[in-house]
């Protein structure tokens, strides 16, 4: 039963299991979600979800993610932090299974260990029990089903049930039984692209208090399905006709983690994006290329690239961040694909749409095929054709931040005071990330935001 197995490993993992990459890593993954979701509690959306999910009386029982880090019910928390760190485009992804884990991790590992008292370590263990979960179901079931499932969303409400399960100490049979209930609940459709809709940060906001929900409804006696994932009539069935059962358990043990294949974000905006921003900027600051210089761009790649990110005319700024077009348009223009890039008055800059008419992106079958024996990695070929007769070309696998090409902490470091300098006191942050840097030291992780 491979649910069952996977439930088993990840309700036994502990903080000594974990070797010093993945605690590091585990760490590295917390500092780099919060001060996203602090810089997306900023965001023109952030609005929504706070008037949704912070309004009203509520216990004080774990931190919102915004300035002054306000104390609300755990589950609100949980959602509020998860949404806030979807919104810019700028948190962690794992490319094998093409999951954002996270979002849908750590804001229900804090929120539900600061209501239950638990320990730096012990958020620590359930973060890498999370990201085991969410990885490993996130490769069974593509890349067929990316299609038309975000995969963030669906598998995120069992990485919820997976750290929630941990940290409010239920029991193996409990643990397989929220794994059960939370399935049930998976979902997350790709439609909201065709109108640059806010539904992708509801979809984390979903998963996180589907698996609380989970957990907490498992903890009263409610049972679930026992092989939720593999089922004849489970959620790898109705995801794909093709699903790759064996990805649930190859290689599961301690010493091949998956965080420890974590990649981080520098540009905010698709991650199927990312390779080609970096080629583009490669080419830019090695080969001098002007825009008014150039006849052409084309950027070859991968299948699910071209899905996602072959958006010629986006229709709203929120849809400019899966645009290849618009953001390598961006970069040529002087833009570094922050949150600015994305936001008016630059979005209304004459110069990007015949830029970006100059710009298309184009299936690869070499690339395809590399992808596909290696879902991890994510080429792009940006080929530049200027006005002299001139084709430049630059070839990206690995863009900063990727696990085979990764950020240090003082880039880590970096990155969190930049997104978040406009809302924290420089003093408060650097308490703050060193906190995070000491996390396995806390003994109340509820006491991480008493600044």
């Amino acid at each position: 039963m491979y649910t069952k197995q996977l439930a088993r490993f990840a309700h036994a993992l502990t903080y000594e299991d974990l070797s010093p990459q993945a605690v590091a890593l585990g760490k590295l993954c917390v500092e780099d979600l919060i001060g996203v979701a602090l810089a997306g509690s900023a965001s023109p959306q952030a609005h929504i979800w706070h008037n949704y999910f912070a309004s009203g009386i509520q216990p004080k029982q774990a931190a919102a993610w915004t300035p002054q880090f306000p104390r609300i019910a755990y589950p609100q928390a949980a959602a509020l932090n998860a949404a806030y760190g979807h919104l810019l485009d700028l948190d962690d992804v794992h490319n094998g299974s093409i999951v954002h884990l996270g979002v849908v991790t750590i804001p229900a590992a804090i929120a539900v260990g600061s209501a239950f008292h638990c320990s730096g370590r012990a958020v620590l263990a359930a973060v890498a029990a999370g990201y085991e979960v969410g990885a490993r179901v996130g490769e069974a079931i593509n890349p067929e089903s990316y299609r038309f499932w975000h995969t963030t969303g669906v598998v995120g409400a069992l990485a919820s049930a997976v750290v929630s399960g941990k940290l409010m100490g239920l029991d193996e049979e409990q643990y397989l039984n929220a794994l059960g209930s939370a399935g049930t609940q998976a979902a997350g459709l790709w439609e909201f692209l065709e109108d640059g809709a806010m539904s992708k940060a509801l979809h984390t906001a979903n998963a996180a208090l589907c698996g609380i929900r989970s957990a907490r409804l498992s903890a009263l006696g409610l049972t679930g399905a026992s092989r939720i994932l593999e089922g004849k009539r489970g959620l790898l069935r109705a995801l794909t006709q093709e699903p790759h059962m064996e990805a649930l358990v190859r290689d599961l043990d301690c010493a091949n983690l998956k965080i420890q294949e974590n990649s981080f974000k520098s540009y905010a905006c698709c991650r199927h994006i990312h390779g080609a921003a970096a080629a583009a900027a490669d080419l830019m600051a090695h080969q001098q290329v002007r825009p008014e210089d150039i006849i052409h761009i084309t950027d070859r790649t991968y299948a699910a690239a071209k899905q996602v990110v072959d958006t010629p005319r986006p229709a709203t700024l929120y849809a400019c961040k899966f645009s290849a077009q618009y953001c390598i348009a961006a970069l040529l223009l002087g833009s570094k694909l922050l949150e600015e890039a994305f936001q008016e008055p630059f979005a209304s800059d004459s110069r990007l749409p015949p830029l970006m008419a100059r710009i298309s992106v184009v299936l690869d079958p070499t690339l395809e095929a590399e992808h596909l024996a290696d879902p991890s990695r994510w080429p792009h070929i940006v080929e530049v054709t200027l006005q002299n007769g001139q084709v430049l070309q630059k070839r990206v696998d690995d863009p900063p931040g990727d696990a085979r090409n990764p950020f240090s902490q003082a880039e880590i470091d970096q990155k969190f005071h930049a997104v978040t300098g406009q809302l924290l006191p420089p003093t408060d942050a650097e308490a703050l990330c060193g906190r995070i840097h000491n996390l396995d030291k806390l003994e109340d992780i509820s006491q991480l935001f008493d600044l």
